[in-house]
């Protein structure tokens, strides 16, 4: 489902960059052909940051990128109805990608917001966290402005890396509250916005491409890692995917099945259990603002005790500590 289109797209953004001054090797794998593009996109972005950790190539290329006239996976989205079901779509399509970011959408009387999580060691490292978050948050930015009549800007985005060099450029664009080091990256949006039509909405044309999405994704969901897709299945079913069982079923493998696919690649059921629960973690007790001791039993500890030397273990801090830091009051 990943489009040569953005692969493409960002070689040219590199190639524009004074502070690039070599492109990678790319990959030319004939017996994986469907996955070039996705893992040149990983090489162009791990050497972009290598090169020159202060680039902004994420936030150019995010810009660049108009739903309006990108691929299938654009128009899937941008023929929706209105902006949640538009945000909805995207939220559920875009862990397909192989981008290794799995957006979590919430909504609320006050609210629409999109968290970003990311269950992967590899985001953090060279940059592609900060990428990541530039990219996604143009993207919604971008349907916002090119397929709604009303003139929609952010109430608060947070990022959960250090300030740029370049940050005021975001303020340019986003012209709201920033705050960076956060636990979480997110964006949030008045609930107002949720119910604005789309002025590209086709719902004829919206059934094909998502006829046309499942049969691509029928095809490539094996291309993808055992442990990607798992984990993709966790971050989307949970609380009922921190079940092993569960888990096997919604993959269509045996539990015995499915711990061997995982310590062929080198994991465990137990090991990505670890990696979600801390994602959820944030998005419940951050996005979602839920008490700490009911986030506990849904991610299905035994025990408060249990959940809080989990806690301590994954962020380092008190559960006092993390509320504090999350947002001392909520957003207005």
């Amino acid at each position: 489902m990943f489009s040569d289109i953005y692969f493409r797209l960002l070689l040219e953004v590199m190639e524009r960059d004074s502070h690039i001054q070599s492109i990678p090797k790319l990959i030319d794998d004939a017996k994986r052909a469907e996955l070039n593009s996705v893992r040149n996109f990983y090489l162009l972005i791990r050497s972009a940051y290598q090169q020159y950790p202060q680039t902004n190539i994420g936030f150019e290329f995010g810009g660049h990128i108009k739903p309006i006239n990108a691929c299938d996976f654009s128009r899937l989205i941008t023929t929706a109805d209105t902006v949640y079901a538009a945000f909805s779509l995207l939220v559920d399509q875009y862990p397909r990608l192989s981008l290794k970011v799995f957006p979590q959408l919430y909504r609320n009387e006050r609210d629409l917001s999109i968290a970003l999580s990311t269950p992967s060691e590899y985001l953090l490292k060279d940059g592609y966290r900060r990428f990541s978050s530039e990219t996604f948050f143009r993207y919604c930015m971008s349907i916002l402005k090119d397929l709604t009549d009303r003139e929609v800007k952010p109430k608060k985005i947070y990022f959960d890396y250090p300030k740029p060099k370049y940050a005021d450029e975001y303020q340019r664009i986003f012209a709201c509250e920033l705050v960076f080091d956060a636990p979480l990256a997110m964006i949030v949006f008045d609930e107002a916005i949720a119910d604005t039509a789309l002025s590209s909405r086709n719902p004829y044309l919206h059934d094909v491409y998502l006829m046309k999405s499942q049969e691509t994704w029928q095809g490539m969901k094996r291309q993808q890692s055992f442990r990607y897709r798992a984990i993709s299945q966790m971050m989307q079913g949970y609380p009922k995917s921190f079940n092993s069982q569960w888990l096997a079923q919604s993959l269509n493998i045996s539990t015995r099945g499915l711990q061997k696919r995982l310590s062929a690649e080198g994991s465990s059921f137990s090991a990505i259990l670890q990696v979600v629960r801390r994602e959820i973690t944030k998005i419940c007790l951050y996005q979602k603002h839920e008490d700490f001791d009911e986030v506990g039993k849904n991610l299905g500890f035994q025990t408060q005790a249990s959940f809080r030397k989990f806690f301590k273990q994954q962020f380092g801090i008190s559960p006092r500590m993390l509320e504090e830091s999350i947002c001392e009051e909520p957003i207005n």
